[in-house]
């Protein structure tokens, strides 16, 4: 589960961009920052609980459109349009990232056979 813990430290760096780059006084920019840290936030913790384990492909449609608006919201992107394009597109790596990347193949796990049961 070490993708879900990597979207929710960018999604804590998603929320302190504003203040990092001093536009915290546009709040359009604060609370859709802050929004969007939310929602991929809530997305990751959803990936934990067995029923919605697969929650977190919902952070590719919050990445798309932070990366979108990134690059569009202005004619030239700024510092933070600059920000919301790298983290959008990290967010849409990571979110591929299975839930059991880091656990032995299914097939192992099923028989049992690991290298410290040999």
């Amino acid at each position: 589960m070490w993708g879900r813990v990597v979207e929710i430290m960018t999604a804590v760096w998603l929320a302190a961009s504003p203040f990092v780059f001093r536009v915290h006084d546009d709040s359009v920019v604060l609370w859709t920052d802050l929004g969007l840290a939310f929602l991929i936030c809530l997305f990751s913790g959803l990936s934990y609980w067995r029923p919605t384990q697969h929650a977190h492909l919902l952070t590719l449609v919050v990445a798309s459109g932070l990366a979108i608006w990134g690059r569009f919201a202005s004619e030239a992107p700024t510092a933070i349009g600059q920000n919301h394009i790298v983290v959008g597109l990290f967010l849409m790596m990571i979110a591929l990232v299975p839930n059991d990347a880091s656990l032995p193949p299914v097939k192992w796990r099923q028989t049992g056979r690991t290298r410290n049961s040999m």
